[in-house]
């Protein structure tokens, strides 16, 4: 055989390699996104629903206030004027940023559409919520090892 046809006969099968190397890379970058951990739940609907609330003790009872992370309504305490939950957190919470409080403090900025962040620190965060008429403060802070707590008052 020629070698101009030995080459020509191999080319199929260089080309075959080629790709099933492509899919099998492909497959296992599908299965590596797959592997992920799920998407960290949205804390905005119910962040959104306790600011908008007329009264924050009634909030106990009302599974859109619960807040992803808190286990149970006695992990918060009400009174008319202020709404304040602690839990522990995760620290690498969805893998994009390693540090919990500047996360919440992420979801609470783009929660709402006035609002304004007056305070960054490494343990606490504060923020103005304006809603109407009312201001509403939403501090996070890191409240001892692995625990996050969230007050809002107005």
């Amino acid at each position: 055989m020629s070698r101009a046809l030995a080459q020509h006969a191999a080319a199929p099968s260089v080309a075959f390699g080629t790709a099933t190397a492509a899919l099998l890379m492909a497959a296992s970058a599908h299965a590596a996104q797959m592997a992920q951990s799920p998407e960290p739940a949205n804390v905005c609907p119910a962040l959104q629903h306790i600011v908008a609330a007329s009264d924050f003790k009634q909030l106990r009872d009302e599974p859109a206030a619960q807040l992803p992370g808190v286990a149970s309504a006695d992990d918060c305490r009400a009174n008319s004027h202020a709404y304040d939950c602690h839990w522990r957190a995760h620290w690498d919470a969805d893998g994009v940023v390693n540090d919990p409080l500047e996360e919440l403090g992420a979801d609470i900025a783009a929660c709402f559409p006035a609002v304004v962040h007056d305070l960054n620190t490494p343990t606490r965060q504060h923020f103005i919520v304006t809603s109407g008429e009312r201001r509403i403060n939403v501090t996070a802070s890191v409240q001892g090892t692995n625990e996050l707590r969230l007050r809002i008052a107005r």
